[in-house]
């Protein structure tokens, strides 16, 4: 379908955009912003020979990620005077840093010869293409800007010594290092990027947790009560483990059975036999990977006490229960913050009040041992800076996953019949398996590595989850080009995801209507921030009065999408889907106007990682603890398995971040 591999976006940029505290705060590490111009008319050209610039204010446009980047540049005769940012729809949450950090280093070195933030480059290169095009048009050297200066790479040196390092600072990083504050441990975190965030920063921000004040509004199903059925029908000593976890469960439907039916069943132990099931997978080998047990119930147990700590620091949580994709039941919590901005604003905010040092732009290189004992970390910054951190007590890795690192993936694969390097991923750029090359240093043993989670729905160019609409899980109806229905949408990320690649041009369309697609409005914006009309512009989403509107536009025939529709609808009624097995159902897809999501899979999670234990530690190849070594997060191993469950990545940086931080600093 040429309109979808070409998705010409461009054009209005029409947005936001409040950034929050979290963006705020982002700004407190990162240099700040240089002073806008106004918007007069171009002077006369000076007589003097002097003169670099036409002085006056010139405005330009150039592509980002999803649209245009508006940017006004003001000159004096010799010098840039200012740069401003103007329209955009730009993440927020991606893009800040770059808004916050090019105008002040133009201005200050008046120069292009700019570095690309990671994780930003399609923003990064926007910016420095409207400033080129400001500048041509006051008649500068555009060439002579974009030369950089030779700038001596730094000798310094500089050392610290404290109780805890953590190093990386998405959200499992600014937890551990809340978390050993809280013990009353010194902290520095250091941050490769240029702002606090990483993954975390791009995720839907959702998280799972049984939580009975809230799942107690929500209607217990007979699908769901068969789902139950089938577990009371298990027999515990056939699943190794968790015999116990199942045990336990069966008792507790059997009590739940016996009483009120009417509202949602949930448990601790539910959600750690969704997470055993969820993950339980077999290689290509025939190797079978199964999460481990005390990982699974530390998770599953100590979720709702992570909601309860994060609204503690002041994070305010919607009453609303879901279930994300791949979620498996109706645990799914949000937010009042976009994305994962209020995950890493809360904590970031935390963490300076409780005086962690947080350095950006410093990279971990390598671990600092001694007789066995991990002490600290040799970092480097963007600038060339060697930075010694000496920790008492404790280092926390929490550099996140390998999913930005297509070698890495494909040399440890062995879930997936091929792991093209060229497959698009949903991770920032820093996301390269830093933490993972610094543990095995030190003789650390890696757990899961085979297995590598691609999100089914992601965008079908930049394989981002944005740039598109739809509700929970229950609520979505996948189609492929011919508009036939292929895969119980319930199901977990790699079945949907395998489902997917076997597709035609491997793309496929979420159907729904203006209640299933989550209400989009004209003029506003999804949950990502991506403005509704911009998408429908540049047929990132389709949107019709009727089906057979909407399937001309997705070049398909109008009476196949129609009766598959008709027909979804009948199985939602009967509750009861006899072609792919969908158990949860949510309304009919009926309401007009009707909305198309196209949608191809991208590396999301990477399962794999440093083996870590109960208290977060973690373990050698022979299954002893590394003194002084913790690990949280897409960093660590054995959570998991072989498939996360949607909607369990935030709920893991949140429990594990908050155990490693408090293990570390325990050490003092």
């Amino acid at each position: 379908m040429k309109h979808l591999k070409k998705m010409n976006r461009s054009k209005k940029a029409s947005v936001k955009t409040a950034l929050l505290l979290a963006l705020c705060l982002m700004m407190l590490f990162v240099t700040a912003c240089g002073n806008g111009g106004g918007s007069e008319a171009p002077a006369a050209p000076a007589e003097t020979g002097d003169a670099l610039y036409t002085p006056g204010t010139y405005t330009a446009k150039a592509m980002g990620n999803y649209g245009d980047v508006e940017v006004s540049v003001t000159f004096s005769e010799t010098e840039i005077v200012s740069v401003e940012i103007g329209e955009h729809i730009e993440t927020p949450a991606i893009a800040e840093p770059v808004f916050t950090r090019f105008p002040a280093e133009i201005v200050a070195g008046q120069t292009l010869a700019i570095d690309m933030i990671s994780g930003a480059t399609n923003t990064s290169r926007a910016v420095l293409e409207a400033v080129e095009d400001c500048v041509r048009q006051a008649g500068g050297d555009v060439a002579a800007l974009k030369v950089a200066s030779e700038r001596q790479a730094s000798t310094e040196t500089i050392e610290k010594t404290v109780d805890v390092v953590v190093v990386g600072g998405g959200g499992a990083g600014v937890a551990a290092a809340v978390s050993a504050a809280e013990q009353g441990a010194s902290v520095v975190l250091i941050e490769k990027a240029a702002a606090l965030g990483g993954n975390t920063m791009r995720s839907g921000g959702v998280y799972n947790a049984y939580d009975p004040g809230r799942q107690g509004a929500v209607e217990m199903t007979s699908v769901l009560m068969q789902q139950l059925d089938e577990i009371l029908a298990l027999t515990p000593s056939e699943h190794g483990d968790f015999a116990d976890v199942i045990t336990r469960l069966q008792a507790q439907i059997a009590e739940y059975k016996a009483g009120d039916t009417s509202k949602l069943f949930d448990s601790p132990e539910l959600h750690a036999y969704h997470i055993y099931v969820g993950g339980k997978r077999t290689d290509l080998q025939g190797n079978d990977i199964v999460s481990k047990v005390e990982l699974a119930e530390i998770l599953a147990n100590d979720a709702l006490a992570g909601i309860e700590w994060l609204e503690s620091y002041g994070l305010e949580w919607t009453d609303d229960i879901s279930t994300v994709l791949g979620a498996l039941w109706p645990r799914t919590h949000s937010n009042v913050k976009p994305l994962g901005t209020g995950y890493v604003g809360t904590l970031a905010e935390a963490a300076q009040e409780m005086g962690v040092e947080i350095m950006t732009d410093t990279k971990g290189m390598e671990l600092l041992t001694e007789n066995g004992r991990v002490t600290g970390v040799k970092a480097q910054q963007s600038n060339g800076t060697t930075v010694m951190l000496h920790a008492t007590s404790g280092v926390v890795m929490a550099t996140g996953g390998y999913g930005a690192n297509p070698e890495m993936r494909a040399e440890y694969n062995t879930y997936w019949p091929e792991m093209p390097l060229a497959m698009p991923t949903t991770n920032t750029n820093d996301a390269t398996g830093d933490g993972i090359v610094m543990g095995l240093g030190v003789g650390a043993s890696l757990e899961g590595m085979g297995f590598v989670q691609l999100m089914p729905s992601s965008h079908p160019e930049t394989g981002a989850l944005s740039g598109g609409v739809w509700g929970s899980a229950e609520e979505q109806m996948f189609v492929n080009k011919e508009g036939k229905r292929f895969v119980n949408e319930y199901s977990g990320r790699d079945v949907l995801a395998a489902a997917a690649l076997v597709q035609e041009d491997a793309l496929f369309f979420i159907i729904g209507d203006q209640n299933t697609s989550g209400n989009p409005q004209l003029g506003g914006t999804n949950i990502w921030g991506d403005s509704i009309d911009t998408l429908i512009e540049t047929k990132s989403i389709f949107k019709a009065d009727t089906l057979e509107d909407l399937a001309e536009q997705l070049e398909m025939d109008p009476a196949v999408l129609v009766a598959e529709v008709e027909k979804y609808n009948g199985y939602i009624e009967a509750q009861n889907d006899p072609e792919f097995g969908k158990k949860s159902f949510g309304a009919k897809i009926e309401n007009a106007p009707f909305y198309a999501t196209p949608r191809s899979p991208s590396v999301h999670h990477t399962m794999g990682g440093l083996e870590i234990d109960e208290l977060g530690r973690v373990l050698n190849e022979s299954g002893s603890p590394i003194a002084g070594l913790y690990a949280a997060g897409e960093v660590a191993g054995g959570v998991h398995a072989g498939n996360r469950l949607g909607g369990n990545a935030l709920t893991d940086i949140i429990v594990f971040g908050r155990l490693a931080g408090a293990s570390a600093a325990s050490q003092r």
